[in-house]
């Protein structure tokens, strides 16, 4: 097995690009596209051009890549020239293998493929470049990466001192290659594999777009281009921000004592929390291209809730979300993670969501079960989970800026009827949270 991780290089201080998103400062970008945490020959610092991961491969054997995404902004797509991919595994989840010359993977997300060396021994550059929203969207310099697959030396004609060979990479405004992409996947369905639950318990619609609050807690203030507001980004125009009862005690602390006082839920810190919305109060056309530029857009935004924001689950519910992408402003595609589970990914489409044609479009036979659904630009994916394990998870985007500025929600289950399903009480030597 061969690790394979695309990430980012900043020049900058990431405490300083920390400070600058809490200040309402978008404008930053990464430096450079790294592959395991090379920057590759299209990279000349100092004067001297930066060298690059070599992967030396025998011809005829296959190999296992293992390829995530580490990095803070940057959706990639991958290529290898002259090899494909076999795609087997989507985090960590068998899928029905499938053939590709590109890969597409967003921040969080992890895939195991199959890379037979079967080409003219020589040497192939392995591209990662980084993806972006076309205008009207915000526009930030390209950044990608160069790798090198080099065929053992005497392993056939091959001109060594020939230059590698170069994959022809796709437009990195081409979003349709992330969507197809991850349409392929479907599940292996091996014996043992979870079923897929027929019906769901609770449904969600979750509207993730940009919202606006005043600054400094004031309850009023100048909007669109004023400097007494700031942009957040939000679930169903609530954005997140961490409870204040955390600073005394854990929420899984709080929720371990929650159902035994007095054998009833409820009297405790976790009914501070604000409860995520089923949908958003105020609907309207999500995917209106006319509300992607920013300026004048900014006096669209609603003001914004910012809260402890969270929903509980029984344990065992089956539950529906269904993430629609709002063009309010920002058109990237939003990599939503669940801790501590994984979920079915039933369907992806395009444009707003609509109840009665899209339910028919699920997948209810061999869905992929992932922990991280990218939910397209200006479209929707629909996911089902087994509610079965018990505590206080996060559910966030995985762009930084996104989670940093609000799109974020904790999702409490609760115990099980057994000792099994049940959380496990805190240490005797738990440290609290105020303790260094």
């Amino acid at each position: 097995m061969i690790l394979i991780m695309a990430g980012e290089w900043w020049s900058m201080n990431l405490a300083q690009l920390a400070k600058n998103m809490e200040d309402g400062y978008y404008d930053d970008s990464s430096s450079a596209t790294t592959i395991n945490g090379k920057l590759g020959d299209l990279y000349n610092c100092s004067g001297v051009v930066e060298d690059g991961l070599v992967l030396d491969v025998e011809p005829g054997k296959t190999y296992l890549l293992r390829l995530l995404n580490a990095a803070l902004y940057s959706e990639y797509y991958v290529k290898i020239a002259g090899h494909e991919f076999t795609v087997v595994s989507a985090d960590a989840n068998y899928v029905r293998p499938f053939t590709t010359d590109v890969v597409a993977i967003g921040p969080g997300e992890t895939l195991d493929a199959l890379v037979v060396a079967n080409a003219i021994p020589g040497r192939y550059y392995m591209v990662a470049v980084g993806g972006q929203a076309p205008k009207p969207d915000i526009q930030i310099p390209e950044t990608r990466s160069r790798a090198t697959v080099r065929y053992a030396i005497g392993a056939g004609n091959g001109d060594e001192a020939a230059p590698p060979v170069a994959p022809e990479m796709p437009d990195q405004h081409d979003f349709m290659v992330s969507f197809n992409f991850h349409g392929n996947l479907s599940s292996l369905n091996r014996p043992g594999s979870p079923p897929v639950p027929v019906t769901a318990d609770e449904s969600l619609f979750v509207v993730l777009r940009m919202g606006s609050i005043c600054r400094r807690g004031r309850l009023s203030c100048k909007r669109s281009g004023s400097k007494e507001s700031i942009i957040v980004e939000t679930m169903n125009n609530v954005s997140f921000q961490l409870p204040a009862v955390a600073a005394a005690t854990p929420l899984l602390e709080e929720l371990y004592y929650d159902r035994r006082r007095n054998g009833t839920v409820g009297g405790s810190g976790l009914d501070q929390l604000y409860t995520l919305p089923d949908r958003p109060a105020r609907p309207f056309n999500y995917t209106d291209r006319a509300l992607i530029p920013w300026g004048p857009n900014e006096a669209w935004l609603e003001p914004t809730e910012k809260a402890a924001v969270a929903r509980r689950f029984r344990h065992g519910a089956v539950v529906d979300i269904v993430f629609q992408n709002a063009a309010m402003m920002d058109t990237d595609n939003h990599p939503m993670h669940l801790h501590g589970h994984d979920m079915f990914v039933l369907a992806q489409g395009h444009d707003n969501y609509d109840t009665v044609r899209d339910v028919a479009r699920y997948n209810l036979v061999d869905p992929p079960l992932k922990n991280t659904v990218l939910v397209p630009r200006l479209g929707w994916a629909a996911v089902r989970f087994l509610a079965d394990n018990p505590g206080v998870w996060y559910m966030h985007c995985h762009y930084e800026l996104h989670v940093s500025i609000g799109m974020a929600a904790v999702f409490i289950i609760e115990d099980g009827p057994t000792l099994e399903s049940a959380l496990p009480p805190p240490p005797v030597d738990f440290p609290k949270c105020d303790q260094q």
